[in-house]
């Protein structure tokens, strides 16, 4: 066990030893802080990367939501708007088939037909 006297040299500044000592200190906290920042620059960086996977999980599934809506209009769409279907309702509602020589296009006052409007 060291004497008494012994650990009062350890901790005794001495002018040699503690201008000695003082450079050493700084450079110790000047890595300790540095150190200290880039750890905190990552766990920042961390927490964005993680947020953002957050937020592109759920975009993506919005995607899909959409995606999926987007098919089921089109597939309504599609059936609304089949010959069929058309010719069926308009029987229905009394109408019949025009001879194409009695179809008249009416066009309203301010638009001209298409063969008009390019003639001088």
């Amino acid at each position: 066990m060291p004497s008494s006297a012994s650990l009062y040299r350890i901790f005794k500044r001495g002018e040699s030893g503690a201008a000695s000592m003082r450079p050493v200190i700084i450079a110790m906290v000047l890595v300790a802080c540095a150190l200290t920042t880039v750890g905190v620059i990552r766990v920042t960086r961390q927490h964005e990367i993680l947020q953002l996977g957050y937020q592109l999980s759920k975009h993506s599934a919005q995607v899909k939501q959409l995606e999926e809506a987007r098919r089921r209009l089109e597939l309504e769409c599609a059936t609304l708007t089949a010959p069929d279907r058309i010719r069926r309702l308009a029987t229905e509602l009394g109408m019949t088939p025009v001879a194409p020589d009695r179809i008249r296009i009416v066009v309203a006052g301010d638009q001209l037909p298409v063969k008009l409007a390019k003639q001088p």
